[in-house]
């Protein structure tokens, strides 16, 4: 096989995926890579040099055995497998009181409006007076103080809280943040109201926040103010937690957000920026190691400041194997050079393929790698600087083709207008970025870091106008695009095939895309008819709020209070996603604070709000208890078929559901805070 370390990924990826979604038993594992093992040694010892068996038989086992390696490494570094493993004490589980942990800070804190969020791993838990040891990552949230936010990676802290279990999403088709944590090895958050500082310890997290900050100290001392500022700071370090929602929208919805998180982009412009300036070391054998070991530091040094995000990893350990190559005059195979990054970074986390940003980089750089040839060559430009225009739209497309499947199933959008996006903005963040780093470089002579500064802000406003022109455009995004795991293994079936086509040129190929084309259409075709004959109620769940879908089709009424109307971050959050992937359009909106009657008629089904004020003395379908209802009295409703509860509702001691008085009763009672949205279906 032309390129060997492929298979090795592939297998070893199937292996990591399986432990991580399907937490396999350990001493199964160990028994089947201990049987592999001596299958393979079976096969090569008894089978025959030359026997087809035999090489079947070796290949099996040798992908069954790195398959195994992906579940065994997947164990050994999971926290969650270890005995002192925070989630395994009782005092988690048990949750009578608080108790005192000690935490050290491993990532930057995120500061927002009232708190400020903190990831840590645990170091011990104090209880009954004797300290023990254990391990795991939470997330904290404290109060935002003059304290709180000037802590960085490596401190030390001591925290009295409770650690509660992060929980499902409450509401149909709502992004798993605690899934998304959970990927991250994270199970376990508080809010924590009272903590003290223990002491610090150096760490590479702290040293690039420290270096980090300094960096952009001179971005603000350069001049740079409010949006030029944050997006500057998101363009050469990652920072992104001063981005506005309005400059995230724009990038987003014109496809250049990837310019925004450092990525592979560009560490490969450092990387050329530095490989220039150090181009005279080229004259001789030693000083060309001198040059790439230079290379190699100042890229390193650059993902280290900008935080080692998985894109800017791959990137970093790609352009180091090649430097490394370069000094011992090897040749180089660039996919073998991307698999051997891929199983080097795999080894050392391999969560890491739950990561979006690393699946994105890998499947983006294979695309450029494979597709940019093809691409480039379709078109002959005689013309240098059309040459150059065809040659950056050719990159832009054949990433592209490569992520658009994965991009549509994670963000449920696709930007129309891509490309022209990306023509404008590339070169120009290439030059933004040199700027970026001069300012740093010439920040101690502060009239040339302010002359920079202003240029720097004339560029961003001119990126920010162009893309929000874009942006503005009707037709520049689809958005509401929803599709499974498995239409997206079909997508990449069907570019395969169509790739494979274009290079062999086999006539059998046409039918095989053409029945691929077909299938995928008729899956997109069957789920949008389910959605036409669709008729459901929803009761969202979120606090302090009522929301209600009544549902036909494409078609819905939507009734909420009018300070969830009001606030689109939170329909964007806990309902949009149902709206989108039910292909649900302009709803019909209804103010439930102006509702004259609490009552509603819809198919042939009565829906009625109760609270104290309102109560009814005809028979409901539906009853949903509202704010101040006494929950003692739930027994007194006349006959409702389903009880409803909202998550607003609070409990008094007093006002407990009188569960003896309601074993008498048949109706079913679903409370949202407990059971998330209530979804009925007819």
């Amino acid at each position: 096989m032309k390129y060997p370390l492929f298979k090795i990924v592939f297998f070893l990826i199937i292996g990591i995926y399986i432990e991580i979604n399907y937490h396999l038993f350990k001493t199964e594992i160990y028994l089947f890579f201990l049987f592999t093992f001596l299958s393979l040694l079976f096969t090569e010892l008894i089978l025959k040099n030359t026997s087809y068996t035999k090489k079947f038989f070796s290949e099996f086992l040798i992908a069954l055995s790195i398959v195994f390696s992906g579940i065994l490494l997947v164990d050994f570094k999971s926290d969650s497998q270890t005995k002192n493993y925070i989630g395994n004490t009782k005092l988690i589980k048990e949750k009578t009181r608080k108790f005192k942990t000690n935490l050290e800070i491993y990532h930057p804190i995120f500061i927002s409006q009232k708190s400020v969020k903190i990831k840590c791993e645990v170091i011990s838990i104090e209880n009954n007076s004797t300290i023990e040891k254990h391990i795991g990552k939470v997330l904290i949230y404290l109060p935002k103080d003059s304290l709180s936010v000037k802590l960085l990676p490596g401190d030390e802290i001591s925290v009295n809280c409770f650690f509660n279990q992060l929980s499902n999403p409450k509401n149909p088709h709502q992004f798993n943040y605690s899934k998304y944590l959970q990927s991250k090895q994270i199970e376990y958050t508080a809010f924590v109201s009272n903590w003290t500082f223990i002491g610090s310890s150096w760490t590479l997290k702290r040293f690039s926040t420290i270096v980090r900050n300094r960096c952009l100290q001179s971005f603000s001392e350069s001049g740079l103010k409010s949006n030029e500022l944050a997006i500057a700071s998101a363009l050469t370090f990652g920072y992104k937690d001063e981005l506005s929602q309005f400059v995230k929208g724009v990038f987003s919805k014109t496809g250049a957000m990837h310019v925004l998180a450092v990525s592979g982009l560009h560490v490969g412009i450092v990387f050329l920026l530095i490989s220039s300036l150090f181009k005279f070391l080229k004259i001789s054998h030693r000083f060309k190691i001198i040059q790439q070991l230079v290379l190699i530091f100042f890229v390193w040094l650059y993902a280290i400041i900008t935080g080692l995000s998985p894109s800017v990893l791959r990137a970093a350990t790609m352009l180091t194997f090649l430097s490394f190559a370069e000094i011992f005059n090897k040749s180089t195979n660039i996919y073998n050079i991307l698999a051997c990054s891929a199983i080097f970074l795999l080894s050392i986390d391999p969560y890491l393929i739950t990561d979006v940003g690393f699946q994105l980089s890998f499947f983006a750089v294979t695309g450029i790698i494979y597709l940019y040839p093809i691409i480039f060559n379709l078109i002959f430009v005689n013309n240098y600087i059309l040459k150059k225009i065809w040659s950056i739209s050719s990159v832009s497309i054949a990433a592209q083709i490569a992520t658009f499947p994965l991009s549509i199933y994670y963000f449920h959008q696709f930007p129309n207008f891509f490309l022209l996006s990306n023509l404008l903005v590339i070169p120009l963040v290439f030059i933004l970025l040199i700027i970026g780093l001069s300012i740093i470089a010439f920040n101690f002579l502060p009239y040339v870091s302010i002359f920079l500064g202003k240029i720097l802000t004339i560029i961003i406003s001119f990126i920010v106008k162009i893309l929000s022109l874009i942006e503005s455009n009707p037709y520049s995004l689809t958005n509401g695009l929803f599709i499974s795991v498995f239409e997206i293994f079909m997508i990449y079936l069907l570019i395969f095939l169509i790739l494979y086509q274009l290079r062999f040129n086999f006539k059998f190929l046409n039918f095989l895309i053409l029945i691929t084309g077909v299938f995928i259409v008729y899956l997109d075709f069957s789920e949008d008819q389910k959605r036409l004959n669709k008729r459901s109620i929803v009761v969202y769940s979120i606090p302090n709020h009522t929301a209600i879908d009544l549902i036909e089709g494409k078609n819905h009424f939507f009734i909420a209070d009018k300070k969830l109307l009001d606030n689109k971050k939170l329909i964007n959050n806990y309902i949009r996603n149902n709206w989108d992937y039910n292909d649900l359009r302009n709803p019909k909106i209804l103010n439930y604070d102006s509702l004259v009657s609490k009552s509603i008629k819809w198919n042939n089904l009565s829906i009625g709000y109760v609270n104290k004020k309102w109560n009814f003395s005809s028979d409901l379908d539906f009853a949903i208890i509202d704010r101040d209802f006494p929950m003692n009295k739930l027994d007194s409703l006349i006959n409702p078929k389903t009880i409803i509860i909202l998550p607003n509702i609070t409990y008094h001691p007093q006002n407990k559901i009188n569960t003896q008085s309601l074993s008498k009763i048949s109706y079913f009672i679903h409370e949202l805070r407990k059971s998330g949205a209530y979804i009925y279906h007819f």
